[in-house]
């Protein structure tokens, strides 16, 4: 395989990266982080809806082509033209839309990935990817690692296994390295959709002074969306020399401390209300692993995470 990895982790190598899901909430931090740090952006998404990109000042600061991942000869079409030198991928449908329509689910999901890792093995890219903590069971009363407590309890948590199966395999045959990553509650400025959307949506609820319940209880792992998007940068411009799999633990918080927290920030106190019933999904993770290979990382406290949320949210107009 070519010597990619290193060149692009070179000191002051600006790298071009290709990323699918750009106009989702990780997508669009990742681009705006990228873009900061003076890297290029090549983004593809399947949406035609790019608020998000705008909320995080992005939109039209780089090429983006409306693509879905499940049409690899139009992946490697846009691979092939714009050659970038690395690839994260961040397309995927969510839990909901897994159970309400599982085939094309496996499509997206799966099938999108495997596209993905064809593309990485053709043009010899090293690749970043969105996994997550659903791959896990519910809570086993303590800190698990990555290979503790895997036992999902949706389709979407199976194939997000799948895919980290799937990235082993193709550095086992191929050699293509791979960081996937399990965020749990991504919350922070464009998160909006899917259930554990609910903490951030709840947020702005009470800062406009409105109620919102929020769909379950239990404990969280909360990893504001910015951490999360440096650490698929962090991977990117210096790939592993594996399939690598990460936690990100971030702050693990029962949920009715979170709401009191959006009391506290807001001055809203008893607007956001909440379920008892805990997702099936444990909270409680190590990160050693990213750590001992990207860190440190620090995890912004949550109290910090909703007001740096809520100063985006004033400057975008959203309050």
């Amino acid at each position: 395989m070519q010597s990619t990895a290193w060149r692009i982790s070179a000191e002051g190598a600006v790298a071009k990266v290709f990323v699918t899901g750009v106009a989702g909430c990780i997508g669009a931090w990742v681009a705006r982080h990228l873009l900061e740090e003076g890297h290029e952006v090549v983004g593809v998404d399947a949406s035609e809806e790019v608020h998000r990109l705008r909320l995080v000042g992005v939109a039209g600061a780089f090429p983006l082509y409306r693509l879905d991942v499940r049409d690899f000869d139009g992946l490697r079409a846009v691979v092939a033209r714009e050659r970038p030198d690395g690839l994260i991928h961040l397309a995927a449908l969510q839990v909901a839309s897994c159970r309400a329509d599982p085939r094309l689910c496996s499509e997206v999901n799966v099938g999108g990935m495997l596209n993905i890792l064809e593309v990485a093995r053709v043009f010899e890219l090293p690749l970043s990817y969105a996994s997550s903590a659903a791959v896990y069971g519910p809570d086993l009363g303590g800190p698990l690692s990555e290979w503790e407590g895997v036992k999902p309890q949706t389709l979407y948590g199976v194939f997000k296994r799948t895919n980290e199966e799937m990235a082993r395999i193709y550095y086992q045959d191929w050699g293509i390295p791979s960081a996937g990553f399990r965020p749990y509650v991504v919350y922070g400025p464009g998160r909006d959709a899917g259930i554990t959307s609910d903490i951030t949506v709840a947020l702005l609820h009470a800062a406009r002074g409105e109620p919102f319940r929020i769909r379950f209880g239990g404990r969280v792992a909360l990893q504001h969306v910015s951490d999360v998007a440096r650490a698929f940068i962090a991977a990117t411009l210096r790939p592993p020399s594996g399939a690598a799999v990460y936690n990100l633990r971030g702050h693990c918080e029962r949920v009715a401390d979170v709401v009191e927290t959006i009391g506290a920030v807001t001055g809203a106190s008893g607007l956001v209300t909440y379920d008892e019933q805990p997702l099936p999904i444990a909270a409680d993770l190590e990160e050693g692993a990213f750590q001992r290979d990207y860190g440190p990382l620090r995890h912004m406290p949550l109290e910090e995470g909703f007001r740096k949320t809520l100063e985006v949210w004033r400057e975008g107009g959203y309050l």
